[in-house]
C-alpha cells in the first residue's frame, strides 16, 4: 500500500492518506476524510519503506513511522471536477461574505476566518477565532442552510455526490458500469489502469 501526505482545507491541514498512486507534488486529489469528500494537495508521496525500521512500523500499524492514515486519495481531479470547484467556491465565497457582515451587523464578538467547503458541495465548515456565541450561532446556521439549499437546487450537486451512483469513483464500485457518459468513469478508469501497473 502507498501512502501520501496531503494538504487539506482552508486551515492547511496534513493528513496521512492511502494513495494507490504515485502522484507529483501539488496536485490535487479528491479525497474521503471523517468529514466527507474533500479536496486536497498532494505534498509528498511515499512509495514505500525506506529502511528496514521502516518497514516493521509500516506492518505493526498500518501506515509510516506509527501513524494511521486519517484520509484515502479516491483519485485525482479531472477537468470537469475543477469546473464544478469553480462554481462551488463562487457560492462558498458569497456565504462568507454575507456571514462576515451579518456578523459585523451585529453584537456578535466572534470574528469568522475562513469555511472550508466539501466536494459533496452541501457542507460547509466555518472555522472562527476564539469562542462563538449563541448570536454568531443563529447567523452561520442560517448562512450555512441558505447556502446549502442554493447548492442543493443545483443540477451538479448530484454529480458531486453520486457520479453515475453510489461511491462512484471508489476502488471497489463499478465506475463507468452505470453511466457511459460520466465525467468521473475515465478518472476512475484511468486511476484504476495506473494503479494495476504500479
Amino acid at each position: 500500500m502507498s501512502y501520501s501526505y496531503v494538504r487539506i482545507g482552508a486551515l492547511s491541514e496534513v493528513h496521512l492518506a492511502h494513495c494507490p498512486l504515485v502522484l507529483p507534488r501539488g496536485r490535487r486529489v479528491i479525497v474521503r476524510t471523517s468529514r466527507g469528500t474533500e479536496l486536497a494537495e498532494i505534498i509528498r508521496c511515499l512509495s514505500g519503506p525506506t529502511s528496514k525500521n521502516s518497514s516493521s512500523a509500516q506492518k505493526n500499524t498500518g501506515g509510516p513511522v506509527g501513524h494511521e492514515p486519517t484520509a484515502s486519495v479516491l483519485r485525482p481531479t479531472t477537468k470537469e471536477d475543477e469546473l464544478l470547484l469553480r462554481r462551488l467556491e463562487r457560492h462558498k465565497r458569497e456565504a462568507v461574505e454575507a456571514c462576515q457582515t451579518a456578523l459585523a451587523a451585529s453584537e456578535s464578538q466572534s470574528i469568522l476566518l475562513d469555511v472550508d467547503q466539501l466536494f459533496d458541495g452541501g457542507t460547509l465548515v466555518m472555522h472562527f477565532l476564539g469562542s462563538i456565541d449563541t448570536l454568531a450561532e443563529s447567523i452561520t446556521r442560517e448562512i450555512t442552510e441558505r447556502y446549502e439549499s442554493i447548492v442543493r437546487t443545483r443540477h451538479f450537486s448530484k454529480l458531486l455526490s453520486d457520479g453515475c451512483g453510489p461511491n462512484c469513483g471508489e476502488q471497489d464500485s463499478g465506475c463507468g458500469t452505470g453511466c457511459s457518459g460520466c465525467s468521473i468513469a475515465s478518472a476512475c478508469k484511468s486511476s484504476k489502469s495506473k494503479e494495476r501497473s504500479i
